[in-house]
């Protein structure tokens, strides 16, 4: 990863011995890193947005099985009583 001016001056240094096309390779190069660099950030972003909503979905669908556990039970306890009248 480029990080610094000078490594920057550099790589374009030793490309330049290629003339204008090499520097012209060199700052594709150079630009190509950076959006991979960027990319991966953007990548950790999301990933740590997708944990959280898997986190937030998994609490809501917890508490959903539990309030459909809760009735199933009241719905069987009516059944019964309905049954022996």
């Amino acid at each position: 990863m480029v990080d610094s001016v000078e490594s920057v001056d550099k790589i374009m240094d030793q490309w330049s011995q290629f003339g204008l096309s090499g520097l012209v390779i060199a700052a594709l190069f150079m630009f190509c890193r950076f959006l991979i660099t960027e990319h991966r950030a953007e990548r950790q972003e999301w990933i740590c947005a997708y944990r959280e909503q898997s986190k937030l979905m998994n609490e809501t669908q917890s508490e959903t099985n539990t309030v459909i556990r809760e009735l199933v039970t009241v719905v069987k306890e009516s059944n019964a009583r309905n049954a022996r009248n």
